[in-house]
């Protein structure tokens, strides 16, 4: 049987669609994050990218300010989240799998904002900081727009 060029790019493209979309309500988020393709990422080159809504407008949410091992293994990013052109910020600390990156930015696909503003501020005591030289697999998509 012979698959056709459109069919194989309808199939990858209904793919990155169904990877890009918010887990589905009972779906573990780990599962589901495995479908956007992980890839390895220095932790150095994640420190100050924006983090965006994934929104056709594109909010930004905050900026990278760290990546930390909490105290139950999970891979956390520390995003210095709302404030007004970064006064008033606070620090969040967002799973990993709950991100993808698309180009230099990162977007958030798991949570509203306001499901964020609803997380602790971030506390580093009894989380590890990840040294910049290490990778962290982060998923990828294409923009949301």
């Amino acid at each position: 049987m012979s698959v056709s060029r459109a069919t194989v790019a309808m199939i990858l493209i209904a793919g990155a669609v169904y990877a890009q979309a918010p887990a589905p309500p009972g779906m573990d988020l780990a599962a589901f994050a495995a479908r956007r393709f992980p890839q390895p990422v220095r932790v150095g080159d994640l420190i100050d990218r924006r983090v965006l809504q994934p929104l056709e407008s594109r909010p930004v949410l905050g900026h990278v300010k760290g990546v930390v091992k909490s105290q139950d293994g999970t891979t956390e990013i520390v995003v210095n989240y709302g404030g007004f052109l970064g006064f008033g910020a606070r620090p969040i600390a967002v799973p990993a799998i709950a991100m993808v990156l698309i180009g230099n930015e990162l977007e958030i696909l798991d949570f509203t904002p306001e499901q964020l503003d609803g997380f602790p501020t971030f506390d580093p005591a009894g989380a590890v900081a990840v040294a910049a030289d290490q990778e962290i697999r982060i998923g990828l998509a294409h923009p949301s727009h």
